[in-house]
């Protein structure tokens, strides 16, 4: 929390209201700040330490939901009640689909509006102790709070040492639930001594035809809805960091337009006409084939290459050999002492399974799968049965005759042998097609994974029918 008294901002238009709300808020023991309009009450959340958002969602111009919105953008932590005076399902849904993370019907029933308040704040308080949490790695496997000693991950760190100290555009790439935003906000740690505006615009979650007043902003009468003046997301985080997730979702038209702006830091608002000049690091993302969508017409090329001057590849979970313990080991920790349970630690078949499991979902799969773990055993040892890992997965490999791991450098970490023990031909086609799919079915570059010759890899592809795809 910003300090031991929680401070809760009110947007309200109605005086009787936030007089109202003053004085029992301050009876409940909270400090209290108040705004009349949407645009007031986004200027206090920037200038002041607030912990919690009551807000009205019938506010005149900017309203309630967009005031919503804004403040998620600000800070992605930000928690936000919405109000209103003609309740409805349709009303409620579409606050918590904004980001709020409760609804209040008007007239306030303060005896609820004290639980809800509570409830909040106490979301919030678990939120930050699980980032608190978060960054108490062990010393020597974490860097800014990523945590990772396998080569490919030291590789990471080490381009995001060299890349923070410059003002280049930094292109992420790797699977969802890689740790990619992770990645951004790191480097943006890196690169400013004091505390700087970082914002984020997810490509893939903004509709096409509004990502562009989200990116430029607009000026009043620009459109239909604009009844006032918007700064977009390049002036909120003037003078710190952009971070554009899910870059290879941007429409082609904008993708134009962003173009010009990496060029020239100049863009003008929607419906504007003076130019405007910022001072941004950009950061982008993306888990989609760029390259292929240049060839497909979907990317930009000229600015793909833009883009890819110094490009950071996240690997994926299952090619981060010990990194796959390490994590669960951490994750343990977090969440054992986030919900005040004693200790836990992985059986040896626990450990194996983690190591042999695809992690499709990567590290937000592993971290879902060992808070439940934490929650679901009163053990102190964790065992693979008590991994609740997608059944068809696990049934796989609880079929499969044997389970293997290999580190970096090619040694055997874990072996599991069945009661009835395991041919060598099995252990080699298991090698075969684990190689397939690092090598996403290319047989040359999976012989090489194996020191072999592509016509040898092509025998035994035919000879135990394995499939290169899968």
């Amino acid at each position: 929390m910003s300090s031991d008294i929680p401070r809760i901002l009110v947007i309200d238009d109605e005086a009787t209201v936030l007089d109202l709300l003053q004085a029992v808020l301050a009876e409940f023991g909270y400090a209290v700040s108040v705004a009349k309009t949407g645009a007031e009450g986004i200027e206090r959340y920037a200038a002041e330490e607030v912990d919690l958002v009551l807000v009205d969602l019938g506010l005149p111009g900017m309203d309630g939901l967009e005031v919503i919105r804004q403040l998620k953008k600000q800070a992605e932590d930000a928690k936000a009640i919405a109000m209103t005076g003609t309740a409805s399902i349709e009303s409620a849904v579409q606050a918590i689909k904004a980001g709020a993370v409760d609804f209040l019907s008007k007239p306030l029933d303060l005896e609820h509006l004290k639980i809800v308040l509570r409830r909040a704040l106490e979301k919030k308080r678990q939120h930050e102790r699980v980032r608190e949490l978060e960054f108490q790695a062990a010393a020597g496997e974490s860097f800014e709070g990523l945590i990772g000693t396998s080569p490919a991950m030291q590789s990471v760190f080490n381009m995001m040492r060299r890349v923070a100290a410059t003002s280049a555009t930094v292109l992420i790439r790797g699977e969802s639930g890689t740790g990619k935003e992770l990645v951004a906000r790191a480097i943006h740690a890196l690169a400013f001594s004091t505390p700087k505006p970082f914002f984020t615009i997810d490509c893939a979650s903004i509709p096409a035809n509004l990502m562009e007043t989200e990116l430029f902003g607009h000026e009043r009468g620009a459109f239909t809805d604009a009844k006032e003046q918007k700064r977009g997301m390049l002036e909120l985080a003037d003078g710190g960091t952009l971070f554009l997730d899910e870059i290879g979702l941007m429409p082609l038209d904008l993708q134009a337009k962003l173009l010009n702006v990496f060029e020239t830091l100049q863009f003008r608002r929607v419906g504007g006409t003076r130019q405007l000049k910022v001072s941004v690091r950009f950061l982008v993302a993306t888990n989609e084939d760029l390259e292929e969508a240049v060839r497909e017409g979907r990317f930009r090329e000229d600015l793909y290459y833009r883009l890819n001057v110094v490009p950071i590849h996240l690997p994926p979970l299952r090619e981060r050999g010990e990194d796959i313990l390490l994590l669960g080991e951490h994750y343990l920790k977090v969440y054992t002492s986030l919900h005040e349970l004693p200790g836990r630690r992985l059986a040896d078949d626990a450990r194996a399974l983690l190591l042999s499991y695809p992690w499709q979902g990567n590290v937000r799969e592993l971290r879902n799968v060992i808070e439940r773990a934490v929650l679901m055993t009163d053990s102190p040892v964790i065992r693979a049965e008590d991994l609740a890992i997608d059944r068809r997965s696990r049934r796989r490999n609880q079929e499969a005759p044997g389970m293997l791991s290999i580190d970096e450098r090619g040694r055997l970490t874990v072996a599991v042998f069945p009661a009835q023990g395991i041919s060598l031909e099995e252990v080699e086609k298991q090698l075969i097609q684990e190689a397939l799919r690092h090598a996403g079915g290319n047989i040359t570059r999976a012989a090489t994974l194996l020191s072999t010759s592509r016509d040898v890899m092509r025998y035994r592809i035919a000879k135990y029918g394995l499939d290169r795809k899968s």
